[in-house]
């Protein structure tokens, strides 16, 4: 189970990759409903800011939106304040009676998820005793989200937070899914007569099952369920799927749902960013929801409220999106060509690119950069400049940039210019091999720190995240390592080497910060390696701090940032050289 830990996390949960090129035909007429919201963004609005949400969502004919989550089960955390034993909040304010009440002046509606818990991606179905309780649990936060939510007119249902897919599993298992299904699903009709229960599975048809296996399940567990509304993911922000793919799995669970649940709802739960966590282009968008409009009724999104509100994306994009609305067309008009492209090189790794602005009819929202033919950035910032790092010494690279708009539409690429990086000053000495080091975060059970050793041990790993010379931790948060060099040193470069492999969810740190110290309680900063520009490939990288100079220390320290919200970070080895 744990071989398929890192593959089965869904859009929803990692929030990946990949777009699409836009198609030479445009699609009309379908058109968003509804949004998931994550609690941290709705926790950062001001009460004004809930108000306006539901305004702009209204103005683009969307009336639904999902609280994804009102509780962690593994960290017994809620987004409100709760009455469950052993629960507290961790968020600010009360997300769910804000959300509520700016959905009651609206005439909204709003699905409250009820748990999330990490420990889904790797116990799923197998584990049928920790499904029961979480069974349990869901019904007793159901109990209690209702006794104190229940006066409010928008309170439309529920969801179910944990996302199931296609990677194979048994009937047994089905079985446990089934139980889980049954005793919340039942909870929740009894508790709300009426209020339909929602859940959103995903699929991936590079793993697991095929379309008519999953089909099979999706029989065998929907006409045994208490389900009222089966949301499917695309799964093509995620790059799960191709929009080539989509008709052949959402017909499978369309028939799935008729042969075995008639009276249930199928909608689509349409994927709405790229790689980076970026918004999605609009075309791409709008075809992905036509190649499933024979076979879904509604459409929610992940996530018109993170990736199209002007609230929080360029405001360009919300503003296209109701053009196409107006029109039931996305406009075709590129933006002008970007010119006068120069390069200079300004150390051993890093160039410095700048250029001159596009313009189009309704606006750019960004430059794609390539460099030796191969996009590698994004840049949407409104500035018309890039700083290339962590680039190989002594290397010659071609540049070119084009821009493109909320709708897709790209310009031609600008002229092509060069530069190469000088030679690197050479530090021969890695004076951190087999060193002892510490970490604040353990490295994941499934991907570990094999003897409590790797990060020194000089082995370096391929490109497959498999090879024990990986370590993997799959979180958000900061962490850490310090290595102990035994004694003060002169120190003139420090290195990380990490791994990349978005179809995988791993992903590069967004930033590695150095600091050293004489005796492990006050650290000096030296520098911050912020995320290079690999492009997409699966590829292992180093983040190099070099050419130090006046820095010396006995324990080095690297604080790690991860690239994402919930995704991986693999690392291998740590050099300290002089």
């Amino acid at each position: 189970m744990w071989r398929h830990a890192i593959r089965r996390m869904s859009g929803l949960a990692i929030l990946l990759l990949f777009c699409l090129p836009a198609m030479a035909q445009d699609c009309s007429g379908p058109a968003l409903r509804g949004s998931f919201l994550q609690p941290a963004l709705g926790d950062a609005w001001t009460l004004k800011q809930w108000r306006e949400e539901f305004h702009y969502m209204r103005g683009a004919r969307l009336d639904q939106m999902v609280i994804q989550w009102t509780a962690d089960s593994k960290e017994k955390t809620t987004i409100y304040p709760t009455s469950v034993a052993g629960y507290t909040q961790n968020t600010k304010h009360d997300v769910v009676e804000r959300a509520l009440q700016a959905a009651d002046a609206s005439g909204a509606q709003v699905y409250l998820g009820l748990q999330i818990n990490d420990d889904w991606w790797t116990k799923y179905l197998t584990d049928k005793p920790w499904l029961e309780n979480e069974a349990k649990v869901a019904d007793i936060l159901a109990d209690d989200l209702w006794k104190r939510y229940g006066q409010h007119v928008s309170l439309t249902g529920w969801y179910l937070g944990f996302e199931v897919d296609n990677v194979e599993s048994t009937r047994a298992e089905w079985g446990n899914l089934v139980g889980f299904y049954r005793t919340v699903g039942h909870h929740l009709h009894k508790l709300t007569p009426g209020k339909p229960l929602v859940i959103a599975p995903f699929f991936n048809p590079t793993a697991g099952f095929s379309a008519s296996q999953w089909q099979t399940m999706w029989e065998y567990v929907l006409k045994r369920s208490p389900i009222d509304v089966l949301a499917l993911q695309d799964g093509v922000g995620a790059g799960h799927a191709r929009k080539a793919q989509l008709p052949e799995w959402f017909s499978a669970v369309q028939n799935a749902i008729q042969d075995s649940s008639p009276n249930m709802q199928f909608w689509a739960d349409t994927e709405t960013f790229i790689s980076g966590y970026e918004p999605r282009p609009i075309r791409s968008i709008v075809n992905d929801m036509c190649a499933v409009a024979p076979y879904v009724s509604s459409y929610l999104s992940f996530s018109f409220n993170h990736y199209i509100s002007p609230q929080q994306v360029n405001p360009l994009y919300y503003q296209t999106y109701l053009d196409y609305l107006a029109s039931g067309k996305v406009e075709r008009v590129p933006p002008t060509t970007p010119a006068g492209l120069t390069s200079v090189a300004l150390d051993s790794q890093t160039i410095q690119l700048t250029w001159a602005a596009s313009t189009d009819n309704l606006g750019v929202v960004g430059y794609n950069v390539l460099r030796d033919e191969r996009q590698v950035a994004s840049v949407r910032d409104g500035t018309t400049s890039l700083l290339d790092l962590q680039l190989e010494p002594g290397t010659t690279y071609t540049y070119q940039v084009r821009a493109f708009d909320a709708a897709g539409n790209e310009s031609e690429l600008s002229n092509a210019t060069t530069a190469t990086t000088p030679e690197p000053h050479l530090y021969p000495t890695n004076i951190s091999r087999g060193k002892p080091y510490s970490a604040t975060m353990p490295a994941n059970p499934s991907y570990p720190d094999t003897a409590g050793g790797e990060l020194t041990d000089g082995i370096l790993g391929s490109t497959s995240y498999a090879d024990a010379a990986w370590q993997g931790r799959a979180t958000a948060k900061v962490y850490s390592f310090t290595i102990d060099l035994g004694a003060v040193q002169a120190i003139k470069e420090v290195r990380s080497q990490w791994l990349q492999d978005k179809p995988s969810g791993i992903l590069l740190p967004k930033q590695v910060s150095c600091f050293v110290s004489d005796d492990n309680v006050n650290f000096a900063a030296v520098g911050t390696v912020s995320k290079p520009l690999p492009g997409d490939d699966t590829l292992s990288l180093w983040y190099t701090l070099t050419d130090l100079t006046g820095v010396s220390g006995r324990y080095v320290q690297l604080q790690v940032k991860p690239g994402s919200n919930a995704g991986w970070t693999f690392i291998d080895e740590i050099e300290v050289r002089q």
